[in-house]
C-alpha cells in the first residue's frame, strides 16, 4: 500500500502544478529558486516578496497533505487529492491575482512545458520495458514517446480533476466517455508507427500484465 500511495503522489504532483520552481525549491536554497523566478517572470521586486511568501506556503500546504496521509494504513486517496487539488486552485488563483496576465501565462506555459517532459520522460520508461515485449525498434520508442506521454498525462489529470467529488450518473459516463476517447487516440497514433503484429504483441503484453496484478 505504501508503494501505491507513493506512486499515486508522483502521478498528481506533476498535475497539481508542481513547476521547477516548485521542485526546485524542494532541493535548493530559496534565494536561489526567487532568482531563477524573478528572472523568468520578470517580477517586480514587490512582486518577487508576495510569490516568495506564497511558495513557502504552498510548499507548506502540500507537504502537510502528504505527511498526513503517508501515515495512515489505508489512505482515502480519493480524500487526498481533494485537499491536494484545493491547495493547487487556492495558491493558482493568488498568483493570478499577484501576477500581470502575460506573466501568468508565461507562468502556465512553463507548468505545461514541464508536465509535458515529465509525462515524456515516465511514458520513455514504459517504453523501454515494453519494448523487448513487442520488438519495438529505438526509432520506433523514440516517434511513441509522446504519444503514450500525453494519454498518460490526460488520463492523470481527468482522474485529478475528478477524484473525490460526488458525481452524477451523466457526470461519470462522461468521464468514461472521456477516457475511451483518450485511448482511442493514443491507439490510432500508435497504429501509425506499429505494424499489426507489434499491436497484437502489445494488445497480449498488456492482458498478461493485467493479469500478474
Amino acid at each position: 500500500m505504501r508503494k501505491y500511495l507513493f506512486k499515486s503522489l508522483l502521478a498528481l504532483l506533476l498535475v497539481i502544478g508542481a513547476t521547477s520552481f516548485q521542485v526546485i525549491a524542494q532541493e535548493n536554497d530559496m534565494g536561489d529558486v526567487m532568482a531563477n523566478i524573478t528572472k523568468t517572470l520578470d517580477l517586480s521586486e514587490s512582486q518577487a516578496a508576495q510569490v516568495e511568501v506564497l511558495l513557502i506556503q504552498y510548499r507548506a500546504k502540500l507537504d502537510g497533505i502528504l505527511l498526513k496521509y503517508e501515515g495512515e494504513e489505508e489512505p482515502e486517496v480519493d480524500k487526498m487529492i481533494g485537499e491536494i487539488r484545493d491547495a493547487k486552485d487556492g495558491y493558482r488563483k493568488e498568483l493570478e491575482g499577484l501576477l500581470s496576465p502575460d506573466q501568468y501565462t508565461t507562468y502556465i506555459s512553463i507548468v505545461n512545458g514541464i508536465m509535458t517532459d515529465m509525462f515524456n520522460n515516465l511514458a520513455f520508461i514504459r517504453l523501454l520495458e515494453i519494448q523487448p515485449h513487442v520488438d519495438l525498434t529505438d526509432g520506433q520508442v523514440e516517434s511513441l514517446v509522446p504519444i503514450l506521454g500525453k494519454s498518460m498525462m490526460s488520463t492523470v489529470q481527468l482522474m485529478f480533476e475528478n477524484a473525490g467529488k460526488r458525481l452524477s450518473v451523466p457526470k461519470k459516463l462522461g468521464i468514461k466517455n472521456d477516457m475511451k476517447k483518450i485511448e482511442k487516440e493514443k491507439r490510432t497514433a500508435m497504429e501509425q508507427i506499429m505494424t499489426g503484429a507489434q499491436m497484437a504483441l502489445y494488445d497480449q503484453y498488456k492482458e498478461e500484465q493485467k493479469k500478474n496484478k
